[in-house]
C-alpha cells in the first residue's frame, strides 16, 4: 500500500500505513488536496498530491535539501542557517520516517527556530507534494531446487533488482529486494526477470556453503554466480580478484563487500547529492583514484578500480558493519537467502572462516557463559518470574532459523535467533491506519508496579497516536484472544515457563496458538525464549525474550528501559543493547525474530545515543547510531552538534568528540533521546551538563 495524503486543520498529514508512520506538514490553514502524476516530482514516488499554499512547517528542526529543476543538489539548509532562493523550480528534499519530496516554482525562504523548520514562498504557490515508503517487499518468486548449481542460477537474478548500477546504489532506496525463493523439483525463473548482464561475475567451488556466504556481495554487484574451481571476481574486462586469501573465503568476501559499499558511499558525493561527507575527507588523502573519475567509470571499470586500491588504505576509515548471520547452508535454509541478501549481511556459516565455531557451539557457549553469571536467580521466591534457567531451542517448533549478530556498544554481541516466519511476516504484514496499538499485560498481581510504569512511557509523544489496552488475570482462552489483536507491540507481564504463559486458569503454550497479531513484544518474563519464538511462527515478527529467571526489581527497571526506548523509535535491537548498559540484568534478555523492528518512528530522525565521559572540565562526547528496519545501511546522518559540520554513514558512531557544555545542551535540546553519561544511563531532557 501506498503512502496517503489526509488534509488535516492546519495542513496535510503523510501516513505510511505499512510502517506506521505519519508526517505532519503545517500551512496554516485547511487545504484542498488533489491527485498528481507521480511522474512530476522527478525522483521515485509511492503518491503524489497538489495543494496550493503560502508556507511549509516541518514538525521538527530538520536539514532540507534544496535541488534544481534537473535534480541536481544546490544547497543543504541545516537548522542553523538561514537561506533565501531566487524564484525558480525547486525540489525540496524533506527529512522524515518516509522519503518526502516538495516541488515548487517561487523564490524561496528556509530557517528554523528552536522547534521547527520552515519554507515560505512568495506568495500563494503550487506545491506538488510526493511520499515514498521505505517497506520494501520481494519482487516475486523464483523456485530452485537444493542443487547448488541451481542455487547459484537463483542468486545470479538478485542483482537485477537494484534500480541503479552506479555508486547511487548504495543508498537502499535504490536497491530493490531479490526475489523470494521456494523449493521445488526444478530451477524455475519466471520470464518476469530481467536477466541483463552487467559485466560481472562470481565463481565459487559447487556447495551450497559458498553460494551463501558469497549471495550478498553478489546482489550488490548486480553478479552473476556460477561454479568455479576457485572462488573470484570476474569482469567481462579480463580482470580477475581472487577470494580465497590466506584470510579464508568468508574473509575475502566480507572484505571486499565492505570496500566495494564503502567506496561507493564516497564517490556517490559526485552525483546528484554532493553532501560533505566524512568518509571521503579522511579517505581520499589515502586513495590511488581519482573520485570524479570513477564515478563516471561503467560498473565492472569501477569495480576494478575499487578491488585494487590498497584495504590497509580504507580499513581504518570504514563505517561499522556491526551486524552480520550465522547459519548452516542448508537446503532448509535455502529460503533465507534474499533475505539475507537484501540486508548486505556479513553471512558466517560453520566452515566458513577459521574460526571453526558453528552456529550451535556459539549458543552454548553463550547460555553456559549465562548461566553462570551472578544475575541468575535459580530458585522459584514470592517475587520471581520463574523456575529454572532455560535452554533455547527450535526443536520442538521444528523451524529452520539463523541468527542475526550486532555489536553493542561495549563490542559484546547482541544475538537474535530468527525463523523464516520473522521476514515473511514483515513482507506480508497488513496495511492499516489509526494510532499505534500497544497490548499490555500482567497476569500477575504483584507485579501491577511495571505495568504502571510502562503505562507511562507508551504515547508519550504528541506528534504520533497511541491507543493502549490493558489486560488484568487473563484465562487462557482470553490471553489467546489478545494475543490475535492486530496490534503493534505487545508488553507481556507475568510467569512463564516450559508449559507456556501463566493464566488464570492454567498454562498457555504459545505454540498451540493458531494466529498472533502482535509486530512486536516484549515477554518480561522468565524462561520466556521459546514462547516467543512460538509468537513469531504464529504471525509475530521480533520480541525481546529472556533465557532464564529474572528477579522482579531488575526486570521492572528494564522493561520500563526498552518500553521507553521502543517508544522513541528504537529498533528492537538497539533498545537491549542500550538497557544492557544500564543493569546487568539487561544481560539475561535476548531476542527472537528480526531485531530490526521498530513500533514507532525515531523522535530523532535516526535512532541515536550519545556516550559523553566527562575528566575535569573536558567533556567528550560519542553519537552512536542505529540502523533499523527502515533505516538501512548507506542511509545518512548529521548530529546537529558542534563541532560536527559534515554527513555520516549509517551504521557508525561520530568517534570521541571534544565537545563544551552549551554545545552539548544544544544538542540535547534537539529532541529525547537516551545519553550514557559517565556510563550512567540518562536522557537528554533530562539533562543540564554546565549544571552538573
Amino acid at each position: 500500500m501506498k503512502p496517503k495524503f489526509e488534509p488535516s486543520r492546519t495542513g496535510v498529514e503523510i501516513i505510511d500505513p505499512i510502517e506506521r508512520h505519519r508526517y505532519q506538514l503545517t500551512v496554516g490553514e485547511s487545504i484542498s488536496l488533489e491527485s498528481a502524476d507521480t511522474d512530476q516530482i522527478g525522483f521515485p514516488t509511492g503518491s503524489v498530491v497538489r495543494f496550493t499554499a503560502r508556507s511549509i512547517e516541518l514538525p521538527a528542526t530538520e536539514s532540507i535539501i534544496v535541488r534544481d529543476a534537473d535534480g541536481m543538489m544546490i544547497a543543504e539548509v541545516p537548522p542553523t542557517e538561514r537561506v533565501a532562493f531566487r524564484p525558480a523550480e525547486y525540489t525540496l528534499d524533506l527529512s522524515g520516517p518516509m522519503k518526502i519530496y516538495a516541488r515548487i516554482e517561487s523564490a524561496l525562504r528556509i530557517f528554523s527556530d528552536a522547534d521547527r523548520t520552515y519554507v515560505a514562498f512568495d506568495g500563494e504557490t503550487d506545491v506538488i507534494l510526493g511520499a515514498r515508503s521505505f517497506h520494501e517487499r520481494p519482487a516475486g518468486t523464483i523456485t530452485t531446487t537444493a542443487d547448488p548449481a541451481d542455487v547459484m542460477a537463483a542468486v545470479s537474478i538478485f542483482g537485477q533488482e537494484l534500480k541503479t548500477t552506479t555508486p547511487e546504489r548504495s543508498y537502499s532506496t535504490l536497491r530493490g529486494h531479490p526475489p523470494r525463493l521456494e523449493l521445488g523439483s526444478e530451477l524455475h525463473v519466471p520470464d518476469e526477470f530481467d536477466r541483463a548482464d552487467h559485466g560481472v561475475r562470481i565463481a565459487v567451488p559447487d556447495t551450497l556453503r559458498h553460494v551463501f556466504v558469497v549471495a550478498p556481495l553478489a546482489y550488490y554487484l548486480g553478479a552473476s554466480v556460477g561454479p568455479g574451481s576457485r572462488p573470484e571476481i570476474v569482469t567481462d574486462r579480463g580482470y580477475t580478484y581472487a577470494l580465497d586469501t590466506a584470510d579464508g573465503f568468508g574473509s575475502s568476501v566480507r572484505r571486499a563487500l565492505r570496500q566495494v559499499f564503502f567506496l561507493d558511499c564516497v564517490v556517490r558525493t559526485e552525483g546528484k547529492t554532493p553532501l560533505e561527507l566524512y568518509e571521503r575527507q579522511v579517505v581520499e588523502p589515502a586513495l590511488p583514484f581519482d573520485i570524479a573519475t570513477a564515478y563516471d567509470q561503467c560498473l565492472a571499470e569501477r569495480l576494478e578500480t575499487y578491488l585494487e586500491t590498497p584495504y590497509s588504505a580504507v580499513e581504518p576509515h570504514l563505517p561499522d558493519w556491526g551486524f552480520e548471520t550465522r547459519l548452516e547452508p542448508t537446503a532448509e535454509t535455502i529460503r533465507f537467502l534474499p533475505f539475507i541478501a537484501n540486508d548486505l549481511a556479513i553471512v558466517r556459516t560453520e566452515a566458513s572462516e577459521t574460526d571453526p565455531s558453528s552456529q550451535e557451539s556459539r549458543v552454548e557457549r553463550a547460555i553456559e557463559s549465562f548461566t553462570r553469571s551472578d544475575p541468575v536467580t535459580r530458585v522459584r521466591t514470592r517475587t520471581g518470574r520463574g523456575t529454572e534457567t532455560a535452554t533455547p531451542s527450535t526443536d520442538r517448533l521444528q523451524l529452520s532459523t539463523l541468527q542475526q549478530v550486532w555489536t553493542g556498544i561495549d563490542d559484546s554481541e547482541i544475538v537474535s535467533t530468527t525463523p523464516l516466519g520473522a521476514y515473511e511476516n514483515n513482507v506480508g504484514r497488513t496495511p492499516k491506519d489509526g494510532p499505534i496499538e500497544i497490548e499490555c499485560i500482567c497476569n500477575d498481581s504483584d507485579m501491577r508496579t511495571e505495568l504502571e510504569s510502562v503505562n507511562g512511557t507508551y504515547g508519550t509523544r504528541e506528534e504520533l497516536p497511541f491507543e493502549i489496552t490493558d489486560h488484568y488475570d487473563l484465562t487462557r482462552a482470553e490471553l489467546a484472544d489478545v494475543l490475535a489483536i492486530e496490534s503493534d507491540f505487545l508488553h507481556y507481564i507475568g510467569h512463564i515457563d516450559d508449559a507456556g504463559f501463566q493464566c488464570s486458569d492454567g498454562k498457555l503454550d504459545a505454540a498451540t496458538v493458531d494466529s498472533v497479531g502482535a509486530k512486536a513484544f516484549l515477554l518480561n518474563a522468565c524462561q520466556s525464549h521459546d514462547q516467543g519464538l512460538a509468537l513469531v511462527a504464529a504471525g509475530s515478527i521480533g520480541g525481546i525474550v529472556t533465557l532464564g529467571n529474572v528477579a522482579n526489581s531488575g526486570a521492572v527497571g528494564i522493561g520500563s528501559t526498552i518500553a521507553r526506548l521502543l517508544n522513541l523509535g528504537f529498533p528492537l535491537y538497539a533498545a537491549l543493547d542500550i538497557a544492557r548498559q544500564d543493569s546487568v540484568v539487561g544481560q539475561q534478555y535476548v531476542m527472537v525474530g528480526d531485531g530490526r523492528t521498530t513500533i514507532a518512528q525515531s523522535e530523532t530522525g535516526i535512532p541515536n545515543a550519545c556516550i559523553v565521559t566527562r575528566n575535569g572540565n573536558s567533556i567528550a562526547a560519542d553519537v552512536r547510531m542505529y540502523t533499523s528496519a527502515e533505516i538501512k545501511r548507506g542511509c545518512l546522518f548529521s548530529p546537529y552538534l558542534d563541532p560536527v559540520t559534515s554527513y555520516y554513514v549509517l551504521p557508525r558512531a561520530t568517534g570521541r568528540l571534544s565537545v563544551s557544555a552549551s554545545q552539548l545542551e544544544e544538542f540535547f535540546d534537539q529532541g529525547q533521546f537516551p545519553v550514557l553519561l559517565d556510563g550512567s544511563l540518562q536522557w537528554s531532557e533530562d539533562i543540564r551538563p554546565s549544571e552538573s
